[in-house]
């Protein structure tokens, strides 16, 4: 079909997309595009074009792109800041500005994904690090270079792990950054009531911004910080359903092509876990209705895995800290922990994907993970979620 120059088309994936003439998504040349399920995409046609359209979509006259976004690139370009970052709630429109200031700005951009929740340079879960000379239509096109594992999808409750992840990756991009890049920083849409604003404080305390983009209002909390407003760039809210779905084949992504690798306590460090960093011991015998497999205790922990599943009640929780003098007791069977992600690093440290726990031999003190990563891992991280066979996360107790 014949298109009018000025147009947007808004298509809806899934969708094909074919231009013969002059056309852009956030300010990126495209001749073809594949539009993922889930996402509409705002393709302005430039000039009079042809094009061919497999999927849904409605055209509308004139770029829907907002013009405080331009006004944004200029303020920046004109003075200089290195330091980018992005604040609004949910489904704002971060990602879509983070992909438009990639393709504008110019020079050599590096693009920080904190949203641990939807990321796009790294997985869920994660944050990430990529770099783009632009030329993209998603940030989700950067390839990560480094990273840090959070193993949770929301930072509530978690502020403390992820303010540590944020200081990590800081730390690591002060090293790779050169004097004239760009750094535009993603965040999470957490952003309302006294734990998100103390969240945001401490993270522009780390990340020290040069320019802190707000989508409509700027909070009172922000008020004294150098702040530009846009607005919002919003074609359709996803549904915690759709959210999750893309999660999934995020996950499905990241998994491809894996295989089953050992990796032995000792020889690997395993972190944020006590798993296997106990002495181990003769656990008191007929007090779980289960068979132990294996107990280890700690100078404040005591790990019990048994064969199967049990409940325990509290009081029993309760005698079992008094009697071995710990602070903190999991109680756990192998089957729980099947499908919990890990983390895994390279022996320099760099992130380099996350794997699933397959296998568990207490004995041996040895998990078997089932990834697609690949090089020497130096570390592993636990998270404190596991992954279904749907690909969808479940909150499970982690030693």
């Amino acid at each position: 079909m014949r298109v009018e120059g000025g147009t947007t088309l808004l298509v809806e994936g899934r969708a094909e997309v074919r231009v013969q003439g002059r056309a852009e998504v956030f300010g990126c040349p495209i001749e073809s595009v594949t539009v993922s399920e889930g996402k509409i995409l705002p393709i302005y046609v430039v000039e009079d074009s042809e094009v061919e359209i497999e999927g849904n979509y409605i055209a509308v006259k004139g770029s829907t792109i907002p013009e405080s976004w331009n006004r944004l690139v200029e303020a920046i370009e004109r003075e200089e800041y290195a330091k980018i970052m992005l604040f609004g709630d949910t489904d704002s429109g971060k990602s879509s500005l983070a992909t438009f200031l990639a393709n504008k700005l110019s020079g050599r951009k590096w693009i920080i994904d904190l949203d641990i929740g939807q990321s796009d340079i790294a997985h869920p879960c994660a944050m990430g690090i990529g770099f783009t000379e632009g030329g993209i239509i998603s940030i989700s096109e950067v390839q990560m270079i480094d990273g840090y594992f959070v193993g949770t999808i929301s930072p509530t409750g978690r502020e403390a792990r992820c303010l540590r992840g944020v200081a990590s990756i800081f730390a690591k991009v002060e090293d790779l950054a050169k004097d004239g890049d760009r750094i535009i920083i993603d965040t999470t849409g957490w952003t309302k009531g006294k734990r998100a604003r103390d969240y945001k404080l401490a993270k522009v305390e780390i990340i020290k911004p040069d320019l802190i983009v707000c989508f409509e209002k700027v909070p009172y909390y922000l008020k004294s910080y150098n702040t530009f407003e846009v607005e919002s760039f919003v074609l359709k809210k996803r549904s915690r359903e759709v959210r999750s779905s893309i999660r999934s084949r995020l996950y499905a992504k990241w998994l491809e092509n894996a295989k089953l690798k050992r990796f032995e306590a000792g020889k690997i460090e395993f972190e944020n876990t006590t798993l296997f960093k106990g002495e181990k011991i003769e656990f008191l015998e007929g007090v779980l209705d289960a068979k132990v497999i294996f107990a280890e205790k700690g100078s404040d922990f005591l790990n019990v895995c048994v064969e199967k599943e049990v409940e325990v009640g509290g009081e029993l929780i309760k005698a079992l800290l008094e009697i071995y003098e710990v602070k903190d007791i999991c109680i756990f069977s192998p089957d729980q922990l099947n499908g919990l992600m890990l983390g895994l690093y390279g022996r320099e440290g760099r992130y380099l994907g996350f794997g699933l726990l397959r296998g568990l031999d207490v004995e041996n003190r040895s998990i078997e993970v089932f990834t697609s990563v690949e090089g020497e891992v130096g570390r592993i991280e636990f998270g404190e979620v596991k992954l279904n066979d749907d690909l969808r996360e479940v909150v499970v107790r982690v030693p």
